[in-house]
């Protein structure tokens, strides 16, 4: 559905400032039988809100179609650089959660209970939501996980189990949040009054300043930026107590908020304010610029790629990733330019690329006759490339 208010403060005044075409769900791989079958795209554009200075999805596909039509493919214990970075963020959470023993724990889009893990082998009681079908993996992997969307029913069942939580995370989610006022409802009644909320997700000047149009895709409802939060989290009582960024999903904040004024950093706030204010955030200019980084991407990649195939060398992906997706079709890319796609991950070997029709392939079955491999998660470029450094091939990342 067209969206034609900000999600943060009900403005109507939007102005598209990002437009990347139209495209089909980015992480929806599809089957041999799905080839045969109509695949609907949507306009992936961005607005700026002119009031509150949010960016936001223009066109809205339906939490349902995302999360439960299709086989959801991201299985987060599938990457040791995930897998990682969650052991490190457990220990952060602890700290400045103050958890302890016997404190609840819930994570909002738990996946396979990756996170989770970690929390549980130190005596904390964990919840995840997970809507996915990947919420049974987490179960079977002992992490007590509710298949559902986070919600009203999902809290007064984990309030009827457990009581009210310590901390609640979401990591790479609140940008897939399409009613941001009914999710702090819900917050609200789950979350101790001396809880800690912990917000991780992609953030907005590392996609400006990297070019990274790639972690644009119609799964993502919102693009996070601390200013327009700010003002809306002070609206409904919270305040931040802790910020960093980290280059997990190739550039990420991590917000740590609760309803403590006294523990409200002011100066670090301070700091990110002033931080977006002097990328101009808020300047129809800045997304002008960016645009023309975006074409002028996509034109060299798709001239290097060309002069490869005119040289006789043959071409495959590497990471059937969802923002791979993105630079896939906003390029034009497809089976005739790459022969495959080599990927690690069960849920998504044997399967295709949605929009580009792809074959993903078990990247050790590799051809041998590859020349040249496309890194398509290139913020795993460097784990990526020595991982496979032993092979004979010349690697391509799409981004600097």
């Amino acid at each position: 559905m067209n969206i034609d208010h900000c999600h943060l403060c009900d403005s109507k005044d939007l102005n598209t400032v990002i437009d990347l075409g139209y495209h089909p769900l980015a992480d929806t791989f599809l089957t041999q039988t799905d080839l045969s079958e109509p695949e609907t795209r949507y306009p992936l554009r961005v607005a700026l809100c002119d009031g509150c200075g949010a960016l936001q999805s223009e066109y809205v596909v339906s939490a349902a179609d995302r999360y439960q039509k299709h086989a959801y493919s991201y299985d987060s214990s599938n990457s040791p650089v995930a897998v990682r970075h969650f052991e490190e963020l457990a220990v952060k959470m602890r700290e400045i959660a103050s958890l302890s023993s016997g404190d609840i724990a819930v994570d909002i889009g738990s996946n396979v209970g990756t996170l989770l893990q970690n929390l549980k082998e130190v005596d904390i009681r964990t919840v995840g939501i997970e809507p996915s079908a990947l919420g049974k993996i987490g179960n079977e992997r002992g992490i007590e996980t509710i298949v559902d969307f986070f919600g009203k029913d999902a809290v007064d069942e984990i309030l009827k189990r457990h009581g009210e939580a310590k901390t609640v995370v979401m990591t790479n989610v609140f940008n897939h949040i399409e009613d941001v006022n009914g999710f702090f409802d819900a917050l609200d009644s789950l979350l101790r009054k001396d809880g800690t909320l912990f917000i991780e997700v992609p953030y907005v000047p590392e996609l400006v300043e990297k070019t990274a149009f790639d972690t644009i895709y119609l799964e993502h409802v919102s693009y996070f930026a601390v200013t327009p939060f700010l003002a809306y989290a002070k609206k409904r009582g919270w305040f931040f107590y802790h910020l960093e960024t980290n280059a997990y999903m190739g550039g990420s904040i991590l917000v740590a908020l609760g309803r403590d004024p006294s523990r409200e950093n002011v100066p670090l706030v301070e700091e990110y304010l002033k931080k977006e204010q002097d990328l101009g955030l808020r300047s129809l200019e800045t997304y002008e610029a960016f645009m023309e980084r975006t074409r002028n991407l996509k034109s060299e990649l798709n001239a290097t790629l060309s002069s490869l195939k005119k040289d006789g060398k043959r071409v495959a992906g590497l990471g059937a990733a969802t923002k791979g997706n993105t630079l896939l079709n906003y390029c034009g890319i497809d089976a005739d330019t790459l022969e495959c796609v080599l990927e690690s991950s069960p849920f998504k070997i044997g399967k295709y690329t949605p929009g580009s029709h792809i074959p993903i392939l078990d990247e050790r079955e590799m051809d041998p006759g590859i020349s040249h491999l496309l890194i398509l998660p290139w913020n795993l470029g460097d784990y990526l490339k020595e991982k496979l450094g032993h092979l004979p091939v010349e690697f391509i990342i799409p981004h600097v």
